[in-house]
């Protein structure tokens, strides 16, 4: 049973292997086609989500907006990496592992971000702004002001 199951794993592995042969020489250009397109889709889904961070991580410390900048620059240029080529052929090996890279200390940066978030959780974003409703109050004393004055 033990030989069975290995050669049927040999044959398996063969198989494969041959099959990524033939693809290498044979590409099917739908299947390139929409891995591509899905790769430009979700980074680009990466790249809007992290300057919708950035743009409301205002008076947060100045090393977590930093930090929240750097990964909004890097998401931004692996989407342009990847939406810039047609094809994976225009798609570099070093473009891929740089881009690899990016990823995997963006999702550090962002690791650090979201930790700084969880355990210091800003104020205003629990219970809102505060300051139309001061600005409201100071307008009712400035028209008590004005209407004692007009008495």
């Amino acid at each position: 049973a033990n030989q069975k199951f290995y050669d049927a794993q040999e044959k398996l592995s063969c198989l494969w292997a041959n099959r990524k042969i033939l693809a290498a020489f044979k590409p099917d250009h739908h299947i390139e086609s929409r891995t591509l397109t899905i790769a430009c889709n979700l980074t680009q889904q990466l790249q809007t989500t992290c300057l919708a961070l950035v743009s409301n991580i205002h008076g947060l410390p100045q090393n977590i907006q930093q930090q929240a900048c750097h990964i909004s620059k890097s998401a931004t240029e692996v989407y342009r990496n990847f939406c810039s080529a047609t094809s994976f052929q225009e798609v570099s090996d070093q473009v891929l592992a740089t881009s690899k890279v990016q990823l995997s200390k963006m999702r550090d940066s962002l690791d650090v971000v979201m930790d700084y978030l969880v355990n210091n959780t800003p104020l205003n974003w629990l219970v809102g702004h505060i300051s139309p409703q001061l600005s409201g109050l100071q307008d009712d004393d400035h028209k008590s002001e004005m209407e004692m004055e007009a008495i």
